[in-house]
């Protein structure tokens, strides 16, 4: 199943970067469907959709754990039909019933009836001779079949690590557009050292953050100028809003509404954004900093962020 008419866009980030914010901004468009729920997960995460059809990728150690990279490695990965079922268990299971950091039920259960998507898993199976196609046909259902779906026509998915895999996705979706969001990357660790999904400890969260960014510049070289912006928070939220905005309404696309602007000028502000915060985050915030430098002279960091 293929929708016509609907414009498929994807943002993303490090995480805690801003990818939720710009999908806020973006729902309030009346032609934008976003939600219910904001992060689907099933595309980009392990054993999800480019898994299945690319085969299980070769994870970076710091973005899984030694366990992830045995369980890669087995020689039943090569088997399409066990990477299907094992896609098949994380739809229907964790992905299913997922609860958000908030505590908040936010997963796939939100957006149709189970019968629903067991229908949509048997036609992919079906369909897996031909894995790109099978796999973008299941997109397309799956946004076809969303209960929330009105015709819209841009679909948004906020998954942060859109962006580290934009490459794979683009195959499966070439008309698919991507949105990365950046932030000062000291905000960025400070932020994401408070989430229970990312490292707790500063010697590993600096790593696994600019094996993130080299991830995603890596996939981001993949996709035409056309169909992938950047933007740093700073500058929207604080430093260039007003240009910003526009550039951002014009990448997808989107008429001048009164509610989306409405939206930006009264709920996206710098207080909210809590930019700096890094120096009261950290009891030695300068320690912290040379940390980071040194670190990032040895990765050559800052010509590529």
């Amino acid at each position: 199943m293929i929708i016509s008419g609907v414009n498929i866009l994807f943002s993303g980030g490090v995480g805690r970067s801003g990818t939720t914010i710009v999908g806020r901004i973006l729902r309030q468009h009346s032609e934008v469907f976003a939600g219910s729920p904001n992060e689907i997960k099933f595309i980009t995460e392990t054993n999800g959709l480019i898994d299945l059809t690319f085969g299980l990728r070769d994870f970076l150690p710091s973005q899984t754990t030694l366990k992830g990279r045995v369980y890669g490695k087995m020689p039943l990965q090569k088997s399409r039909q066990f990477r299907f079922q094992s896609f098949r268990n994380r739809v229907l299971g964790d992905w299913w019933n997922r609860t958000n950091r908030l505590g908040v039920q936010s997963g796939l259960h939100r957006s149709m009836p189970k019968a629903k998507m067991e229908e949509l898993l048997k036609q992919l199976k079906s369909d897996l001779d031909n894995p790109v196609e099978a796999a973008r046909s299941f997109i397309h259902g799956y946004v076809a079949n969303h209960m929330k779906y009105r015709g819209e026509s841009v679909w948004m998915d906020t998954t942060p690590a859109n962006i580290m895999y934009s490459d794979l996705i683009y195959q499966i979706l070439p008309d698919a557009k991507f949105i990365e969001m950046k932030r000062s990357p000291l905000d960025n660790i400070s932020s994401v050292l408070k989430e229970p999904w990312g490292p707790n400890e500063l010697e590993k969260v600096i790593p696994w953050f600019m094996d993130r960014v080299s991830l995603a510049n890596r996939a981001k070289a993949n996709i035409p100028d056309k169909s992938m912006i950047t933007f740093f928070l700073e500058d929207l939220v604080r430093d260039s809003r007003e240009t910003e905005y526009e550039r951002l309404r014009n990448f997808v696309n989107l008429s001048h509404e009164p509610k989306m602007r409405k939206y930006f000028d009264q709920e996206v502000n710098p207080e909210r954004a809590h930019f700096g915060r890094w120096r009261e985050d950290f009891s030695d915030p300068e320690s912290v900093r040379r940390k980071f430098a040194d670190f990032a002279d040895k990765r050559s960091f800052a010509e590529s962020y």
